[in-house]
């Protein structure tokens, strides 16, 4: 008994020191801060993007589109834009944020392609006062509407607006739009009392629903020939939606764990066909190493 618990946990060593060593080949080097960086605005309404780097240009002689990571590039970024809020009749303290590459925040879309200084506005607020939607189905726009008035009454950033769009397609996608898209923008600032307040605008283009052309399942070596469709929470014909494979997955783990093989990877991402609206799913098991236990 002793000598099989023994080799089952030296399976799963070296699965575990394989799996180490794959991703050591595939690995980032060693993060080294840059020395200068992509610069971003989180709460200037008043101006577009461009518009914005446009005036900063033109006020610091030789300004691309990166900066310095010192505290003096970013103290003239700061009294430059403070400089441009009072020319608009706006006294504000304006601060700035550098990414750390170690965590992921509200203002940091980790999709993008590199991380930015922020700079944004302390003082005067900018609050978000109405979230005000177009385009949204039926079928979502009062579970969409609950979800995005929690921000009414907020900070108002740019930097959060992939994570405003990132919660209305999770409104999207189990009711088939698979495609859907989610564009985020605001209306024109209003001076309310101390403070200023924008509109959210989300403008939502849902696409088709997609339907389900085909679902299968290949079980591995361990069901070879096996009929895993009983598992499937959906079936030819429906609408897609998350989960098509139902708890097939969650399951197949533990089984292939239990016999050794510890570096299991089961997926089956979706393949759309985008001119009939159809998706097709396909569940793959590849049972990596084998110890026998």
């Amino acid at each position: 008994m002793k000598s099989k618990a023994i080799r089952s946990f030296l399976c799963v060593l070296l699965a575990s020191l394989l799996l180490a060593a794959s991703s050591a080949q595939t690995a980032k080097p060693a993060f080294v801060y840059p020395s200068r960086l992509p610069y971003s605005f989180g709460n200037f309404v008043w101006w577009s993007n461009d518009e914005l780097r446009a005036l900063l240009k033109k006020r610091i002689p030789g300004l691309g589109d990166q900066i310095a990571t010192t505290h003096a590039a970013e103290d003239q970024m700061r009294n430059a834009l403070q400089a441009i809020l009072k020319e608009k009749g706006i006294a504000a303290e304006v601060q700035s944020q550098e990414p750390s590459e170690f965590s992921l925040t509200a203002e940091r879309d980790p999709e993008a392609d590199a991380p930015t200084i922020g700079f944004f506005i302390l003082s005067p607020q900018i609050l978000i006062d109405k979230v005000v939607f177009t385009g949204a189905p039926e079928s979502i726009a009062t579970s969409l509407s609950e979800n995005l008035r929690r921000r009414e009454g907020h900070e108002y950033s740019a930097g959060q607006n992939w994570l405003v769009q990132s919660n209305a397609q999770e409104e999207l996608i189990p009711k088939s739009y698979l495609e859907g898209k989610v564009v985020i923008s605001h209306d024109a600032p209003r001076h309310v009392g101390d403070h200023y307040v924008v509109n959210l605008l989300v403008t939502v283009d849902a696409g088709p629903q997609y339907r389900i052309s085909s679902i299968t399942a290949d079980g591995g070596p361990l069901l070879v020939g096996r009929d895993l469709s009983p598992y499937f929470s959906l079936k030819v014909g429906d609408l897609a939606g998350y989960g098509p494979f139902g708890k097939l997955a969650g399951d197949l783990r533990p089984l292939y764990w239990h016999w050794g093989y510890a570096d299991v990877v089961v997926q089956g991402p979706p393949v759309l066909d985008h001119e009939h609206a159809l998706v097709s799913y396909h569940l793959d098991v590849i049972p990596g190493h084998y110890c026998p236990v």
